[in-house]
């Protein structure tokens, strides 16, 4: 099938009429920023958000502290990192507080928060804004 100049002209408009529908709800799926849960005094390595919950790997030099806050119920936790990520090239940060493990994980391939009691899953929501 040939296309003449009428025909080519009517099919860059029906694609520039669907991409500018499409706009919009690209423009939405972009990343947004998420505030920070470290403090003025502190670096930020990780600002994000699950669904529940908002997340904050603090630190100087380097990284040093998780911080979480339930978005529902307020509760809000700072543990020291038992994992700061330079052991595994920066995939993920680790806390552990008693039989409780929370992993943040930053790779490119799995972003998300993983809450784990006694070496069982109880949580996994992936990352949905943030991550810088």
């Amino acid at each position: 099938m040939q296309l003449n100049s009428k025909h080519a002209a009517h099919l860059i408009l029906s694609v520039v009429g669907i991409c500018s529908l499409s706009l919009p709800f690209a423009q939405a799926a972009q990343a947004r920023e998420v505030d920070s849960l470290c403090g003025d005094n502190n670096i930020t390595f990780v600002a994000a958000e699950t669904k529940h919950f908002l997340v904050s790997i603090c630190g100087g030099e380097t990284a040093n502290t998780y911080r979480g806050l339930d978005k529902k119920a307020g509760k809000y936790i700072s543990l020291p990192l038992s994992d700061n990520g330079q052991s595994n090239g920066g995939r993920y940060f680790e806390a552990v507080n008693d039989e409780y493990t929370y992993r943040v994980n930053v790779s490119v391939r799995n972003q998300s928060l993983v809450v784990k009691r006694n070496k069982h899953v109880i949580l996994n929501e992936a990352i949905i804004a943030g991550l810088h």
